[in-house]
């Protein structure tokens, strides 16, 4: 019965070892096909790239003949600032600049206005990377409203900032006035419906 089991054994361990060579053989052949796939592939991408008016060519090169396919005329153009240079709000029509204009000169101080005939503001412009902060300075002499804190409010905190935006454009984000360094929430909109928007260059 011990001979019976071990040469039962011996061709089950034989037989095993065949289908391992068998396996072994057959991977080759998955692999020499993915060879000559891939050989396959190759050919046909070179006979695509000699055409010269396939597709993927031409998409190909029109990306690499122009690099910034995402940069064009509404691209955010960087911000340079001469001294003087006027600036008018998109959407309101003010010709003779009572309210709705901003000169930009970082070496003086402006004149802004939150609230037409009524409340203007003198404020400094501080460039700050490719942005320019505005700072309150103090009541303007042609503000005729007593009637907010001005001497509470901050000068170091920036009460807007300006950026730039598309077609050479400048875009004014008002934050609001400071008191100690938090923001003033009951003065907060003043400025916001004048001042903020779009700006163009006159």
């Amino acid at each position: 019965m011990k001979f019976y089991a071990i040469l039962l054994c011996l061709i089950f361990i034989l037989v095993s070892c065949k289908n391992d060579d068998k396996d072994q053989e057959s991977e080759p052949d998955f692999e020499t096909e993915q060879t000559e796939n891939n050989g396959l592939s190759e050919r046909s991408a070179e006979d695509s790239a000699s055409k010269p008016n396939s597709d993927y060519n031409k998409t190909e090169k029109e990306t690499l003949e122009s690099p910034n396919t995402g940069a064009n005329d509404s691209e955010k153009s960087s911000l340079a600032i001469t001294p003087g240079t006027l600036y008018v709000k998109t959407d309101e029509s003010d010709a003779n600049c009572s309210c709705y204009c901003l000169e930009l000169d970082i070496n003086k101080n402006t004149v802004l206005c939150l609230s037409e005939d009524e409340m203007y503001i003198n404020a400094r412009f501080s460039k700050t990377g490719n942005e320019i902060d505005i700072y309150f300075v103090s009541p303007s002499n042609r503000n005729t409203n007593e009637d907010l804190p001005w001497e509470d409010f901050d000068t170091n905190n920036p009460i807007a900032i300006l950026s730039p935006g598309e077609n050479g454009n400048m875009e004014l984000d008002w934050k609001g006035f400071y008191i100690n360094g938090e923001l003033a929430v009951d003065y907060a909109i003043y400025g916001k419906k004048t001042l903020e928007g779009t700006y163009k260059k006159q």
